[in-house]
């Protein structure tokens, strides 16, 4: 077992609501007892440490006594097998003596007192010992600290079995306490019966012997894995010889899908990559057949089987036949820390955890995880309602503002209603019911009240839908979003919420002032955005009229002009300025490409940000970046190409922190924007003091090196900034950081009136606090882009490195779109539009961002997929100009250096076929969606043969290019359609008769054509075709009445 690594393990008996985390670094195991609730959310795990042990041995293997509260089995990998104490702080611990010292594998109790130790190989000695825990135990008081028993050197086994094997995983059945399984290395894993005296042995020869795990409710089948490869098996101790199976049993045997006992394998569990492995196996107590399976990466799986369906009576229907398991459905609760959507930390990932015993099978089943970091938290399992609240709405498309679609169904018979919606309503019930304590679940007087509030929520004519996302944080008001996570926003609309309207409105009193009130917490810029943004693109669903806007944000926005101009776009999203400052950095980004701006061959760094710059990351597509060449450069040459480009640009020297990348930082604070000369600074200043913004002028002056500039600034803001400026000057005076913790000079400038809600201002006093760039850099209430330009200016080379990390980290984690400066439009961008997608539910901001790169340098999954859904949403507004324009644009902007679009043009969507051979006779074959084989046309001579004309037809689109057959007559004037007509109806004095004299018309039954015109004199009068003896009614339509 991996010593970096720790245990986690929920109480195998049912009636005990403790779990204990084992730490093997600082060898130390807690015991907690669950208290309260137990929800995936933050802080929604109630718990409290009930003991601990400090002084554990070298943990190898481990087992918790499912009889004795306390008693934990530990082998380790010196040939010790000790029984810890943990429940009253003794840190006592007893040895069982075994012979012959090698490494304990497996350690399993079963319910009755006795202990099976499983040991490695060695020679004239048994390696699968069962020892009578009762029995070395005897005597003991439990009321008393630590075990209080005389040692006891002569015990010995009650049982040996197994010589000359490695057991590498015990487990006992249940159900039957004095049988167990045992997985022996590269050999089988064996069934042992502890009450038969000639110890009969049912072997299952396998690789796959690792990790046992048995089924709590239908212990006839037990689990096991390999530590080489991804797969598992699910056995069936029923098990005997072929005549007591079915004949499907035999079958998938026969045709080796199956080894002999098993009823289920599976090849590939997890996801794989390089040496990874199933590092554990877990049945749950409370869904039937849910298998829980982590791999050594942190992928969290859970399998849902069940069995497969036989006829009852059949000659399937075998008593004591195995049964076959298939997979039902499978959810990932925790992916593998290298895969690239969801990609993690690898001190992060997931390993070690275990199931809750929650005590009813009404509940989802939950997790919980042990993070290699020591963390640990709840997952749960989908609820069996998650995707019925999207079934149960019509989700007709809303072509005009304030049409509703979003309603859930009504039914009139409330029969009806309580078998439909009852279990979408239950399932919102039970979301925030705690599970443990006096207070939990399955006490009456819960259950009685969960039942009166999904009584209410079914008569109430109230939709559950409107409430989801209702303001409910006073400190921000009435347009602030929920309190709770934003990225828990998409999981929300798979529930409905029954909380009342009224209990979600911050109380106001009526004698309150309208202003608003400074927040009590001083949020960062991301969660300022997250609580706004619902606001800004009328997400926030307090009214039917206002939630009805929730779907046609995008098209308002997409009408309005939204699509590749940044100054457009810049203005249509004026309540966003979130929006506004990413579209202001793509305009600079765009401006600073054109003419190879951007371009130092062999190298295009076009649209690329802070971060990916500074580390020297042209993407996975690496090649779209290198302009005739296929070597990255390396870092010496990267700085000497970049070093071209800012001259080019004549971009002023960089005058900052010592370095050795001087031309990356002058480069990337072009890149922030905010790299100007002594000119343009002072007179951006000037413009900000003009406009009454003195702290955020006087902070840039700060950040741009002339602090003396930034007195003169907050000196000229009044009053109110004096003190601050007072402050900034002595701090410029002294070389030291000044102590103003405990002074009332810090009280001041804390209880300053605009220090709540101005993050410049909390910077500067920041700064004169600490005299560190480093509180600067680290305040997130800043912009992300004053932030870099913090740190590019004053951090040196390694500690730059380290803060883009973690902050790269940081934007992808939580989708804040403002690391389009650190990120450019790369494929890093991908990873955080993925998660604001998640969130806030735009794909049209992402796409349209992303379009100024993808596919000429990105190649994404994701992409594609806001790209079509993008499209799919202007096709169902019918807005087919713009999805038009869209396309269009969008394949320009994929143009490479030649010229030649990425972004292949669609196939033609309407085509003419020949009715004598159905050949295509459109031009452009390739783009018709057609077989792009070659097609064998008759040569000129031929056709001059049969008519001089057919030549010229084909170029007209009047013959068809491979039989030489023109179009059919009209019907009705027996002339050739698509040839100039007799009667010349261009001449005509009515409009329509002009519009309609050239377009044929065809009948899909019979295939007869006319003119248009025609077509309209002949069927206003009949409903036959007007070909004799054909007698197909062209024009009959069910439901239509002639006059």
């Amino acid at each position: 077992m991996d010593r970096n690594e720790g245990i986690i393990r929920w109480s195998p008996n049912p009636s005990r609501n403790e779990f204990t985390i084992f730490n093997l670094n600082n060898k130390v195991c807690h015991l907690f007892e669950a208290t309260g609730h137990a929800q995936p959310l933050p802080g929604r795990f109630e718990y409290k440490r009930v003991s601990k042990h400090t002084e554990l041995p070298a943990v190898n293997t481990y087992d918790w006594s499912p009889t004795i509260r306390g008693l934990v089995a530990v082998g380790t990998a010196h040939g010790e097998v000790s029984l810890l104490r943990l429940d009253d702080n003794s840190n006592a611990c007893l040895t069982l003596p075994l012979k012959l010292q090698r490494p304990c594998q497996s350690v399993s109790f079963n319910t009755t007192g006795l202990l099976a130790v499983g040991l490695d190989r060695v020679r004239n000695d048994s390696c699968l010992q069962v020892w009578d825990v009762n029995e070395r135990l005897a005597g003991w008081d439990s009321h008393q600290k630590g075990w209080s028993v005389p040692p006891m050197n002569n015990i010995e086994p009650k049982k040996k079995l197994e010589g000359s094997t490695s057991i590498t995983s015990i487990r006992f059945f249940e159900d039957q306490p004095k049988t167990l399984v045992a997985g022996v290395k590269n050999q089988s894993v064996r069934i042992h019966d502890l009450r038969d005296p000639n110890s009969a042995v049912i072997n299952f020869p396998t690789r796959c012997n690792n990790n046992v795990a048995i089924d709590y409710l239908d212990p006839n089948y037990f689990a096991s894995s390999s530590l080489d490869q991804p797969g598992l098996v699910i056995w069936d101790r029923r098990v005997a010889g072929r005549s007591t199976a079915s004949p499907m049993y035999l079958e998938s045997f026969d045709q080796e899908e199956i080894p002999w006992g098993a009823v289920l394998k599976l090849d590939r569990a997890i996801e794989v990559d390089k040496t990874t492995y199933v590092k554990q196996l877990r049945f749950s107590r409370e869904q039937r057949g849910a298998l829980g399976v982590l791999s050594n990466a942190g992928q969290l799986q859970i399998l849902q089987t069940k069995k497969e369906f036989f006829e009852p009576g059949s000659s399937n229907d075998v008593p004591d036949s195995p049964e076959l398991l298939e997979i039902k459905k499978s959810y990932d609760l925790e992916y593998p820390f290298f895969e690239h959507n969801h990609r993690r930390k690898y001190e992060h990932r997931i390993v070690s955890f275990d199931w809750l015993n929650l005590g009813t099978s009404d509940l989802q089943g939950r997790v919980v995880a042990l993070r290699a970091n020591g963390e640990f938290e709840i997952l749960q399992m989908p609820a069996a309602t998650a995707n019925q609240l999207s079934q149960l709405m019509p989700w007709k498309p809303p072509h005009h503002d304030g049409e509703p679609y979003l309603d859930l169904m009504r039914f009139a018979d409330p029969v009806e209603r309580e078998k439909v919606l009852g279990p979408l309503y239950s399932t919102a019930a039970k979301a925030d019911v705690a599970v443990f304590g006096p207070e939990r679940f399955t006490t009456k007087s819960v259950t009685a009240a969960l039942h009166e509030e999904v009584k209410k929520a079914l008569e109430s004519a109230e939709d559950p839908v409107v409430d989801l996302l209702a303001p409910q944080d006073s400190a921000l008001g009435a347009r602030a979003s929920t309190a709770s996570a934003p990225e828990s926003l998409g999981d929300d609309f798979t529930q409905v919420n029954l909380e009342p309207k009224e209990s979600k409105r911050p109380f106001v009193a009526e004698n309150s002032s309208s202003e608003p009130t400074l927040p009590t917490k001083t949020y960062s810029s991301q969660e300022l955005y997250e609580r706004s943004h619902y606001t800004a693109i009328s997400r926030i669903p307090s009214s039917k009229t206002t939630r009805d806007q929730l779907d046609h944000v995008m098209l308002r926005r997409a009408i309005n002009g939204y699509l590749f101009n940044p100054k457009t776009n810049k203005n249509v999203v004026t309540d966003d300025p979130w929006l506004q400052d990413v579209w202001e950095w793509i305009a600079g980004a765009e401006v600073a490409a054109q003419d190879d701006g951007m371009i130092s061959a062999p190298l295009d760094l076009s649209y690329m940000g802070v971060y990916t710059i500074w580390m020297n990351l042209l993407g996975e597509n690496s090649a779209t970046r290198l302009i005739d060449s296929t070597l990255v450069p390396d870092a010496t040459q990267w700085e000497r190409l970049i070093a071209v480009i800012n001259k080019r640009a004549g971009r002023p020297a960089f005058d900052g922190v010592q370095t050795s990348k001087p031309h990356h930082r002058q480069l990337c604070l072009a890149i922030c924007g905010l790299l100007k000369s002594p000119e343009q600074l002072e007179e951006d200043l000037t413009e900000l003091e003009k406009a009454g913004k003195y702290t955020t002028a006087a902070a840039w002056a700060l950040f741009e090196g002339v602090p003396k500039r930034a007195v003169e600034i907050l000196k000229s803001g009044g009053t109110d900034l004096l003190f601050v400026a007072m402050a900034l000057d002595i701090k410029l005076k002294s070389s030291a950081a000044l102590d103003l913790d405990d002074t009332e000079w810090s009280r001041a400038l804390e209880n300053h009136p605009q220090m709540g809600e101005d993050p410049y201002l909390r910077a500067i006093y920041g700064y004169i606090t600490t005299g560190n760039w480093r509180a600067i850099a680290d305040t997130t209430s800043l912009p992300l882009r004053d932030r870099a330009w913090v740190a590019l200016r004053n951090f040196p080379d390694e500690k730059l490195t380290s803060w883009l990390t973690k902050e790269m980290e940081e934007a992808i984690h939580t989708g804040d779109i403002e690391g389009i400066v650190l990120a450019g439009i790369t494929d890093n961008m991908v990873d955080i539009f993925a998660k604001y997608v998640e969130k806030f539910m735009d794909y049209q901001t992402p796409i349209l961002v992303m379009s100024f790169c993808y596919p000429r340098y990105i190649s994404d999954i994701r992409c594609d997929a806001w790209r079509k859904a993008y499209k799919d949403f202007l096709q169902r507004h019918k807005k087919y100009i713009l999805r038009v324009k869209f396309e269009q644009q969008s394949t320009i902007k994929s143009r490479t250096r030649d010229e030649k679009p990425v972004i292949k043009p669609p196939p033609r969507q309407i085509t003419i076929r020949c009715l004598n051979c159905d050949t295509n006779t459109a031009n452009d074959l390739s783009n018709s969606g057609a077989t792009t084989g070659p097609l064998t046309l008759s040569s000129s001579t031929t056709m001059d043969r049969r008519n001089p004309l057919i030549s010229s037809g084909i170029n007209a689109g009047l013959s068809c290019p491979r039989c030489g057959c023109h179009l059919p007559r009209c019907a009705v004037c027996m002339e050739i359609v698509g040839m100039p007509r007799s009667d010349r109806p261009e001449m005509s004095t009515d409009d329509s008769v002009k519009r309609m004299a050239n377009f044929p018309t065809f009948c899909l039954k019979c295939k007869h054509v006319q003119h248009m015109d025609h077509s309209i004199a002949w069927f206003q009068r009949h409903n036959e075709c007007p070909v004799p003896e054909c007698q197909c009614s062209c024009n009959e339509s069910k439901g239509r009445e002639r006059d």
